[in-house]
Order: C-alpha cells, then structure tokens, then sequence
C-alpha cells in the first residue's frame, strides 16, 4: 500500500475505473456514490469490489470501502477526485463541505468545476484548508459493462461490477484554484499519476476540454436519427460523417478564440487527441482511436435531453460564450449550438447555463478574471 489514499466520488464509468485500477495499484481506495444513485453501486458493494479489463492493471480490485456514506468515503483520505458528469459537482461537494479536512484536495474533471466548487465552498462558509483543482478531462478512456455491453446506458451495468479501461492519457493538464496552488496538488497527484501535467490555470483545462467541440455537434445534427431510432447507431462512428465534422470544426476554432482571448495557447481538439493518446498513435495511419472498442456498439444518445448535449451546452458552451463576449471573441457557432439547444429542448441554456455569476467572476473583465484565476484576487 502506498501512503497516499484516495477518495473517489461517482460510480459510472470513470469512478469505477479510476477506484478499480488504483485499488489494483496499491493505493487506499474508497468509493463512494450519492444516495440518490445508490443502484449503480450496488453490485460493487455486493461482490466487494470491482473487475478491471483492458489495456492497464487487470484483475479483481478488493476496494476498501465502498458506501453511498460520503462524509464517511471522504474521511483522512488525500485525494478527493469528484468523478461524476459535471451536474453531479455541486450534490456532491455539498455533501463533503461539512465534513472537509485541512490539507484535502477536491479534484473535479473539467467543465468549470474547479472555480464554481470554489465559489460554493466560499459561499457554504467552509474554513478548511482544502484545495480545489480540475483535469482537462478523465484520465481514461473506459466504460463500464454489463449484461448487455457497454455502459452509456446505466441500466446495462446495473447486475456487474465491471469496467473496461481502453486507453490512458499521457501528461494531462491539471490547474488549481487559483493557479497559484497548482504546484501543490501536482506534487500529490504525481505519487498516483506520474505523467499529469500542470495546466496555465483553470480556463486552460476548462476551456480546452474536447466535449463541448465534439458532442452538441454530432447531437444536433444527429436529431433525427436519435430520435428515429432512440439511439440504435455508433455515435463515435456512424454519426461522425463529414458534414458533422465540418460542425465539430467551427465549434473548435470558436474555442480556440475564447482560449487566445485569455492568452492561452490555440490548440485544436485533434492535437489533444494526438498529444494525450500519443502512444497509441499508429504510425502508419496517424490515427489514435481504436475503432475495435466501438464497432458495432449502438452508444448514441436516446434523446436530446442526453449529457452530451445538455451537459456540453450548460458547463461548457455557455460560459465559454459569455468569456468570450467579455473579452471580445467570437463565437458563431457556439451561439448557433445553443440557439437550437433551445429550440429543440424547449428551454434557455443562456438563463440556466453556467453564467459569469455562477463562476464566480461577474463584475470582472477579462484582464481580471486572467488575475483572478492564476492568484485568487483581482
């Protein structure tokens, strides 16, 4: 056992794999799901833990603890990764805000958590000396299994306890709140994941976070396939046609605008893709995604009511779009995205999205919130 213990928060895909594989690894490991989901963790908590196949450790991970009890999954561990869809933030942190320890690190993928969970931290008054970060994205490429494949669809899952870990990332960004204490939490995570990276700040990792670019595009103009046949096809692949690309294109280059607004390095999504899958890049082809792990597998969205659109739109299209308003980019596509998000959902993304109020960074300008994110203050 090393002396580093984790605390992993969400039982899909991604907390299931991260808790299977470090539990694997030697690490003390507890899994913890929130009451309202307590199904997903079911299985897990009967067999005592959870089976991990693919391409990393592979084997019957025995994890510690595995409870829907967060303040007792949270307790003396170090590390507190926050691994569920970006909605799942705030139920989540509010139940760990009472019961938060000096010197623990809450650690959220992507879609702004690192500033809005800094901000509802804030507002609940906790005086813990915590540290709150973010990653660009997951660490894997996972999904977990069942009875009928792949775990897009919960229901799959719910009689297992497996997870398939198809890829890892090399040298993923990861930025704290502010950008100040990131050197911090570095040096901790490194004892786990040795190639993570330290990001600008946390508009670097949010900003740059591939979802947004690559699913509202294939959702959208997949509507009516999705809705025809409540998604019987491989969004991966069937849905990704030229004319969706071209799409993904235009919202990557109104990224790309946001990320140069704030001074951050332009990068595509596809030299992402290139520099975080870097070793399974096949030299011959240049190509990084493994097409055995989604052919013939029907993962598209069932409506579009899905995450890959509401999530994409309310946690990260939205607040890059008023980031880029504040600092005078543009974003045509992002805005045409939302605008028939609207339409077809029958709501207001800009009014229900993740304002500059919600980020914390309203009254700012750009210069400021540059500040603010790498120092705290303004």
């Amino acid at each position: 056992m090393t002396d580093l213990s984790i605390a992993v928060l969400g039982a899909g895909n991604a907390g299931c794999s991260l808790a299977g594989n470090y539990t694997l690894a030697g690490f003390d490991v507890s899994l913890g799901e929130l009451p309202a989901f307590k199904k997903s963790i079911e299985m897990p908590q009967k067999k005592g833990g959870i089976e991990v196949t693919g391409e990393l450790n592979t084997g019957f991970a025995k994890i510690n603890k595995i409870t829907t009890d967060i303040p007792d999954a949270i307790q003396g561990k170090d590390l507190i990764f926050v691994t569920s869809p970006a909605f799942g933030h705030e139920p989540f942190t509010r139940e760990c805000a009472p019961h938060l320890e000096d010197g623990q690190m809450l650690i959220y993928i992507s879609y702004f958590g690192a500033l809005r969970m800094s901000k509802l931290l804030k507002d609940l008054n906790v005086d813990k000396d915590v540290t709150v970060a973010e990653t660009l994205s997951f660490l894997y490429a996972c999904d977990r299994i069942g009875k009928d494949g792949g775990a897009f669809f919960p229901e799959r899952y719910l009689d297992d306890s497996k997870v398939l870990i198809k890829r890892e990332k090399d040298g993923l960004p990861l930025a704290a709140f502010p950008a100040s204490k990131t050197s911090k939490v570095i040096n901790q995570v490194r004892k786990m994941i040795p190639s993570i990276a330290a990001a600008t700040n946390c508009l670097e990792t949010s900003i740059n976070n591939v979802n947004p670019v690559g699913h509202p595009a294939g959702v959208m103009l997949n509507a009516g396939w999705i809705e025809h046949t409540n998604g019987g096809f491989s969004f991966y692949l069937q849905g990704q046609t030229p004319a969706v690309k071209k799409v993904a294109a235009a919202l990557d280059e109104d990224k790309q605008n946001v990320a140069g607004a704030y001074g951050l390095e332009r990068i595509p999504n596809a030299n992402w893709g290139k520099k975080l899958y870097a070793k399974y890049i096949d030299p011959k082809t240049g190509d990084s995604h493994q097409e055995k792990y989604y052919k013939d597998i029907h993962d598209a969205p069932t409506s579009m009511k899905h995450r890959y659109l509401t999530e994409d739109v309310i946690y990260g299209l939205v607040p890059m779009t008023y980031l880029a308003k504040l600092a005078g980019a543009e974003t045509p596509t992002f805005r045409s995205i939302i605008h028939l998000s609207n339409l077809v959902n029958e709501t207001n993304y800009y009014e229900d999205g993740m304002t500059l109020e919600k980020l914390g960074l309203a009254g700012m300008s750009s210069e400021e919130v540059v500040k603010f994110v790498n120092t705290g203050s303004t």
